[in-house]
């Protein structure tokens, strides 16, 4: 029991570190010990998850959901990867069954972790479309996640850094004033509003905003590029 135990802590640290090959070593060779962990196959599940290996996911998870048939986090798991395979049914009939399974418990509203689940899911996606330039569709995704998690502050500023690129100035501000309401010392939103102050013809209220930023963090090597760009072009 105690190799069990420490085989375990191994792996699930190794995971949580994102050493996924090793973790994926160390819990192969915990089931082949004692087959009835359904945390460590969801683990292997998100691992080949992450290597492109979905039918060996797919495995993982419904092991996992064969154990716990309520495990949420495997559930879940299960249909974003459906969802990635284009089985949007069975991934839907997944989610609802998630949803269900909260509604049990908490009446109409959504469990906190599958809300923020769901949440990055959609940011991720998001990331995928503002990488390839696809700004409205990435907008779309970031705020899906917003409505999940309103609290994400990195997630409202991808939005408000795609809302610029769409030229919707007004609307990245906005954005942005919101996230440094919330944390003033998040200075990546500052300089960034900053860019978008500058974008819109705002010279002098963008110079403000990253002398602002340089005088809560006066390394920031950002703002001082930008503010001698302003400088010289002045």
């Amino acid at each position: 029991m105690d190799e069990i135990r420490a085989l375990f802590s191994e792996g699930k640290k190794a995971f949580q570190q994102h050493q996924y090959e090793h973790a994926q070593k160390i819990f192969l060779k915990l089931i082949q010990k004692k087959p009835y962990f359904a945390d460590v196959y969801n683990m292997l599940g998100v691992i080949s998850h992450n290597s492109g290996q979905f039918t060996d996911a797919t495995s993982f998870f419904e092991k996992a959901l064969k154990i716990n048939p309520r495990y949420t986090e495997a559930l879940l798991n299960l249909a974003v990867l459906y969802n990635d395979l284009g089985e949007y049914k069975k991934a839907r009939t997944l989610y609802e069954k998630v949803q269900e399974k909260s509604r049990e418990h908490k009446g109409s509203k959504m469990d906190p972790f599958i809300r923020a689940k769901l949440a990055n899911r959609h940011a991720e996606v998001g990331d995928i479309y503002e990488g390839i330039g696809f700004y409205k569709e990435a907008i779309e995704e970031y705020r899906k996640a917003l409505h999940l998690g309103p609290t994400f502050l990195d997630i409202r500023c991808k939005l408000a850094v795609c809302l610029r690129e769409m030229g919707k100035h007004k609307e990245s501000i906005e954005e942005f004033k919101k996230v440094l309401k919330e944390n003033s010392k998040y200075h990546y939103a500052g300089v960034q509003l900053g860019v978008t102050l500058y974008a819109a013809g705002k010279t002098k209220d963008a110079v403000t905003q990253w002398k602002k930023t340089l005088k809560a963090e006066p390394k920031h090597e950002g703002a001082k590029m930008y503010l001698r760009l302003a400088e010289g072009a002045a």
